[in-house]
């Protein structure tokens, strides 16, 4: 039996489905081919916010503990052995779920403009059928009309942008030399660098280089209306059939239909609200990682 040495723990929306695709082309790498098997998310219940059709996909998080362990029954010569997992950053009692499992493993997280990825996070919903409301502003005066969650913010779009009020349990729990904390910024400008730091903390040879031309899981509208609709209105076979389906053929059909996309626009009024929203959770995040974040907070 293998258990996994390294996890990446999200956040969502800030490029994990490509850092799943590069770590599993590394010869000394090993991550399971499921993406997000979530299994040490899966004995939280699902917050009343959340939509039918999450609450359905969340049925097929991983939760029992041999079919967890068989994801890594193929594990070979490799000597990093992954999870990636995003929805891990999004409650505070998985970092001590995973410490007590694997308490040497080493945690991965990267990081993206918290306004940015919470759009993002809802037109990536929207796309996919998921989400409920038609219009950003008005999920936002919804969630922003109680408290941020504080224990739990599955499927909470502004909610999971509290990167350091996440964060702070894998500190605590596996010290600072075990949590290397990325931003997605450096995986557009430079991915070479930035996968070369994550291969070295991980303890495998740096310099291998992966196929980074693919751009996986691009967010936006998709511009066929017809094609728009078929991918939306399927949402339910697609989960029904995401555990039966090989990742490399969800991926080939998801590139027919996600590859001419348009990014609708954030309105920058809606953005200098959420900035506030952020703002106190950037400056303990900036005093995390010792890491000036202000681009973050510009209007």
């Amino acid at each position: 039996m293998t258990d996994p040495n390294f996890f990446v723990v999200g956040a969502g929306r800030c490029g994990t489905t490509s850092l799943h695709r590069f770590l599993g082309e590394h010869p000394e790498i090993f991550v399971c081919a499921r993406k997000s098997p979530n299994h040490f998310a899966a004995h939280i219940p699902q917050p009343t916010w959340e939509t039918p059709v999450a609450r359905a996909m969340s049925r097929q998080w991983v939760a029992d503990g041999d079919a967890y362990r068989s994801l890594f029954d193929d594990v070979g010569p490799e000597v990093a052995i992954g999870d990636v997992s995003p929805v891990y950053l999004q409650a505070l009692d998985i970092a001590p779920r995973i410490h007590s499992a694997c308490p040497d493993a080493r945690i991965i997280a990267i990081l993206r403009d918290p306004v940015d990825r919470a759009h993002s996070h809802f037109v990536g919903r929207q796309r996919d059928g998921i989400e409920t409301y038609a219009d950003f502003a008005e999920r936002v005066d919804l969630e922003l009309s109680s408290p941020l969650p504080v224990d739990v913010a599955f499927g909470h779009l502004l909610g999971c942008g509290r990167y350091h009020h996440f964060l702070a349990p894998y500190l605590r729990y596996f010290g600072a030399d075990r949590v290397k904390v990325l931003v997605h910024d450096d995986l557009i400008s430079e991915p070479a660098a930035l996968l070369k730091d994550i291969f070295t903390f991980i303890g495998v040879d740096p310099e291998f280089g992966p196929d980074m031309e693919a751009r996986l899981n691009r967010t936006g509208v998709i511009r066929s209306r017809s094609a728009r609709a078929a991918w939306t209105r399927s949402v339910g076979v697609r989960t029904a059939l995401r555990p039966h389906v090989p990742e490399r053929v969800r991926t080939f059909v998801g590139r027919g239909f996600l590859t001419h996309i348009d990014k609708p626009l954030l309105d920058p009024q809606l953005r200098r609200r959420l900035v506030e929203v952020y703002r106190d959770d950037i400056a303990a995040l900036e005093a995390m990682l010792d890491r000036d974040l202000s681009h973050w907070l510009a209007p």
